[in-house]
């Protein structure tokens, strides 16, 4: 089963192959190579240039993040003086809102970076944090020690407390790390964009340029398709050329052989018509002066020896028989009828004669005798109506006979049929030399015959004789 899968799949690509060519599948494959790598390179690219905007958005949310830690210790330190200054209760709650908000937004910075992030990968960042947070909560305790020294009415030492050099220096190291945190991921988010336009491009041109290499390779496989078309369509005039030289000759061929085939049945013709000819005047001429001797004989001896003018008598009786036999051969030469009163005449009389001569049921259909045909069809004619009709008398042993000829278009269409007791188309027997005979006559000219016995099942022929010859040879 697989074998023949195999086989049957191979079978297909030999066509295909044949059909569009080589060169074509070649391009064909490599153009589909090129796209399922554009495919996979492209899915490639896209994969990073997505792991690079997110990690440019991570940048950006330390960035935020970083800022709004900023913007929250400031808020801080200024609810911490604001309450100094005026004791108003709700500035500690804005204090303790600030601060709150300020580690969580450490918070998120820390939980970036403990998540393995790009844009903070070094434990340098990792330090600058631990040292932010820490100088974060120092300045919490810096500034909850103020509030609570002020809440308690110590106020000269809540003021001395902000005033000290530490709360300055905390401050302002606070506002160092977040400066260079910022500036950090300030120049991570610039590398990350590089990098990204970088892929971008790179995509770009890969995408453009594998787009240009498969126009290419489209471009090659429509030239390659147009020239083999091209080739195709010059082989197939060339075969059509070559088809009409080859009809051409075959024509030619043809048109000799049929006119050599019409030259030999002239020829046959002609020999018939001379051996006739001289059958009836040599061979006639001595049986009709051999018959007026015997005559004179008998009458010189009638009186003298009765015997030998029974003899002679008998002898004048074989002489006859030998002079209606020599008629009867000259007429199956050549009927002399055709040439005396014309080819219809000479037709219904061979058909009358065979009919009274074997006691057949006749069906008799001819064309109208105004009908003008050429010599050479009269005579092919004819003797296939005397060949058949000779061999139905013979062989056939009917007591029906059919005669039908029509004239139709270019073609003379003659039918005879038999009830006979048929006979075997492929013994030796005279009758199948004889519808050789026909056979050959029509298929000469370019007619066509169809003969239908066998033995107990009768005769039928039918015979295509074409009327308008290329050559009407006259005999």
């Amino acid at each position: 089963m697989n074998t023949t899968i195999k086989e049957k799949i191979l079978a297909w690509g030999d066509r295909v192959v044949k059909r569009l060519g080589g060169r074509v599948i070649a391009i064909l494959f490599a153009s589909m190579i090129l796209a399922l790598l554009s495919v996979v390179f492209t899915d490639a690219w896209l994969l990073a240039l997505g792991q690079q905007s997110e990690q440019i958005g991570q940048v950006q949310r330390n960035i935020v993040s970083l800022e709004q830690l900023r913007s929250s210790l400031l808020r801080a330190e200024s609810a911490q003086r604001g309450y100094i200054l005026s004791k108003r209760d709700g500035l500690i709650r804005d204090f303790d809102q600030a601060m709150e908000e300020a580690r969580r937004h450490l918070k998120n910075i820390e939980g970036l970076v403990t998540s393995k992030n790009a844009a903070m990968p070094g434990k340098q960042e990792q330090n600058w944090l631990i040292t932010l947070n820490s100088s974060l909560e120092a300045k919490n305790a810096e500034m909850r020690l103020a509030i609570s020294l002020l809440q308690s009415g110590k106020d000269e030492e809540a003021l001395h407390v902000v005033k000290l050099d530490q709360g300055v220096f905390e401050m302002a190291k606070f506002m160092q790390y977040t400066q260079m945190l910022l500036e950090q991921q300030a120049q991570a988010q610039a590398n990350l964009i590089r990098k990204r336009d970088h892929t971008i491009g790179v995509t770009r041109i890969a995408v453009i340029g594998s787009a240009l290499i498969l126009l290419l390779l489209v471009i090659m496989v429509i030239r390659q398709l147009i020239h083999e078309m091209t080739n195709r369509d010059q082989l197939r005039q060339q075969l059509i050329r070559d088809c009409e030289v080859y009809e051409e000759r075959i024509r030619s061929s043809s048109h000799l052989m049929k006119t050599l085939a019409l030259d030999y049945q002239s020829d046959v013709e002609r020999a018939r018509q001379k051996l006739a000819r001289e059958l009836h005047d040599e061979l006639g001429s001595i049986l009709t002066a051999t018959k007026m001797d015997i005559s004179w004989t008998m009458r010189k001896v009638k009186d003298f020896d009765p015997e030998i003018v029974e003899k002679l008598d008998k002898t004048m009786r074989y002489l006859n028989q030998g002079i209606q036999f020599k008629r009867q051969v000259v007429q199956n030469l050549h009927p002399s009828i055709i040439t005396t009163f014309g080819f219809w005449p000479a037709l219904k009389s061979l058909i009358d004669d065979m009919a009274e001569r074997n006691q057949w049921q006749m069906d008799v259909i001819l064309p109208d005798e105004t009908l003008d045909l050429p010599e050479t069809i009269n005579l092919i004619a004819y003797r296939v109506v005397q060949e058949t009709l000779n061999n139905a008398s013979k062989y056939a042993q009917a007591s029906k006979v059919l005669v039908h000829m029509i004239d139709a278009l270019d073609y003379l269409k003659l039918e005879i049929e038999d009830n006979g007791v048929g006979a075997s188309l492929n013994s030796n027997h005279s009758t199948t030399h004889g519808l050789s005979g026909i056979r050959n006559r029509i298929m000469a000219i370019g007619g066509r015959v169809e003969i239908t016995t066998a033995p107990g099942q009768g005769f039928h022929l039918l015979a295509i004789i074409p009327i308008k010859l290329e050559a009407d040879i006259k005999i």
